[in-house]
């Protein structure tokens, strides 16, 4: 019997799922493969993630995007994707080499949720 992983797709929490969309399609390329009311999946290439307006109890209020670290996307090219994000998206750490020798920057979405994107530079 196998019990080999397949993917990672977090659920994010969002208040405005049409504005989540927007962003996820619009600033940073991803596709919406499927939606339903109060839920999106948004898909790139091999990286999925799933959007989901909570179910509120009467009276409570949504809770500000919270996660302890951030979302971190592997890509090929690092570069193109900063020119192609850099002016549309509010940035957390511009574009540098790091000393764990991955070419990254990070950015937050509309919900205030980090995500960094990196390049391997290790040449290994």
């Amino acid at each position: 019997m196998s019990n080999k992983l397949q993917h990672l797709s977090p659920i994010l929490w969002t208040k405005n799922l049409d504005e989540t969309i927007s962003f996820y399609v619009d600033v940073l390329g991803f596709k919406t493969r499927s939606n339903f009311p109060g839920f999106a999946s948004l898909y790139r290439d091999d990286v999925e993630l799933m959007m989901i307006v909570p179910t509120l109890e009467e009276g409570e209020e949504f809770p500000k995007a919270s996660l302890t670290g951030s979302i971190y996307i592997f890509t090929e090219n690092v570069d193109d994707l900063w020119g192609q994000v850099k002016d549309r998206a509010m940035v957390k750490s511009a574009i540098a080499d790091r000393q764990y020798l991955m070419r990254d920057f990070s950015i937050f979405d509309n919900n205030g949720y980090e995500l960094a994107f990196g390049q391997d530079i290790s040449g290994a």
